[in-house]
């Protein structure tokens, strides 16, 4: 009888370690790695996870550049040049407590053409709240520019998303500003993209993400 009752309290025990509630371990993988990425591009990172009870993935950026958490997946985008040192790293762990996790170790690449930037790249407003001021940076900036202030997510009308002022700055100086004002109201707290983009040849869009909250 009390080897009967060890043997039960081991498998108990097994059942409450992370990862093993299925009896199966965790398991992340990154489905879409890639070794270089151009400089301001934006990629979106995939990532297979299994056995997590649903816990869901944290993640971790080292090198320059941003790493937001987009739904399901991981949007990164690059610096608007090529960093020294030139390596970036994403890592994407399971958050239950398992340790299991995957990584994409890579390096920036120059772009084809001029760059734009956003300034914060990401940043939290309140619906309702006070316009921020947006700066935006262009490399390579030339006096026929035009740049657009948009949402990319097609769900965004009738300023649900927010709104934009009109940019301002010196015409091929590089350097301009855009006010963003939030939405009046959300139901619950979202995360959106900005897009700024350029007219010039070759161009690289700029990418930024506004954290709503109600």
């Amino acid at each position: 009888m009390f080897r009967l009752r060890i043997i039960l309290t081991l498998l108990l025990a097994s059942l409450t370690l992370p990862g093993c509630g299925s009896g199966k371990s965790t398991i992340v993988q990154i489905t879409n790695k890639i070794t270089t990425l151009p400089a301001g591009q934006a990629y979106v990172f995939t990532a297979d996870v299994q056995h997590d009870q649903k816990a869901g993935v944290t993640l971790s950026l080292s090198g320059a550049g941003t790493l937001v958490l987009t739904g399901d997946t991981a949007t990164y985008v690059a610096p608007p040049a090529p960093p020294t040192p030139n390596s970036v790293t994403v890592t994407v762990t399971a958050a239950n407590g398992s340790g299991a996790s995957d990584s994409d170790s890579f390096t920036i690449s120059a772009a084809a053409g001029p760059v734009v930037s956003i300034t914060p790249a990401t940043f939290t407003v309140s619906a309702g709240g006070a316009a921020v001021p947006l700066t935006i940076a262009v490399t390579d900036d030339d006096p026929t520019d035009v740049l657009t202030a948009f949402f990319p997510d097609s769900s965004c009308s009738g300023g649900s998303c927010g709104a934009f002022g009109n940019i301002t700055g010196t015409a091929g100086g590089g350097a301009y500003t855009v006010q963003y004002t939030p939405p009046g109201s959300v139901t619950a707290s979202t995360l959106q993209i900005i897009n700024v983009e350029s007219t010039l040849a070759n161009s690289t869009p700029g990418t930024a993400f506004v954290t709503i909250n109600p």
